[in-house]
C-alpha cells in the first residue's frame, strides 16, 4: 500500500487543526487521551534519537527540545528554559506553544504539550513521570511553565 509522504505540504499542520482536535477530544473524553497522546509523542522522539535511558544535563535537554520541538523541528513550541531540581524533577518553560495559539482562557490548557515533555523526560530518565502546568500563556502569563516530577505512587 502506498504511503502518503505529503511531498508538498510536509509533516507539519496548522496549530488551529491541533487545537480543534484537542478541544473536541477533551469535550468528549476529557484530558486523559490528550495527555496520553502527548506522552507517546515525547517518548517516541527520544526513542527515535536513541536517547532512551540517557539522562542529559539541563543545557543538553534545552538544546534537544529546541531542536526537536522548535522552528527547525515540529514547531510545537519554543522552549526557553529546562531546569532540573536535583531530586529527579524538572521545570520546563516555553513560549509560542501550539496549544495556546490565539487562545485566551482562565485555566491552564496545554495538556498535549505538557504530555510531550512528561513523555520525553520519562524516556530520557527511565522513570515514570507526572506533570502539572502552573502558568499558561493563554491565561496572560509570559510563558507556559510545567513542573514535571517522578510519579511518587509508581516509583
Amino acid at each position: 500500500m502506498a504511503v502518503n509522504e505529503r511531498l508538498t505540504l510536509g509533516p507539519m499542520v496548522s496549530a488551529v487543526c491541533l487545537q480543534q482536535l484537542r478541544l473536541y477530544t477533551e469535550d468528549i473524553a476529557g484530558r486523559g487521551p490528550i495527555l496520553g497522546a502527548g506522552r507517546l509523542r515525547g517518548q517516541a522522539v527520544i526513542q527515535d534519537r536513541g536517547l532512551a535511558n540517557s539522562p542529559l544535563a539541563d543545557d543538553k535537554l534545552h538544546a534537544l527540545f529546541l531542536e526537536v520541538f522548535g522552528i527547525e523541528g515540529t514547531r510545537l513550541c519554543t522552549v526557553t528554559r529546562v531546569e532540573s531540581d536535583g531530586s529527579g524533577g524538572y521545570t520546563v518553560q516555553l513560549v509560542e506553544g501550539a496549544c495556546t495559539y490565539l487562545a485566551q482562557t482562565d485555566e491552564p490548557m496545554c495538556v498535549f504539550t505538557l504530555g510531550v515533555f512528561v513523555g520525553a523526560l520519562q524516556a530520557i530518565n527511565g522513570r515514570t513521570m507526572q506533570g502539572v502546568e502552573t502558568e499558561c500563556q493563554a491565561m496572560g502569563h509570559p510563558t507556559c511553565t510545567y513542573l514535571i516530577r517522578p510519579h511518587t505512587a509508581l516509583a
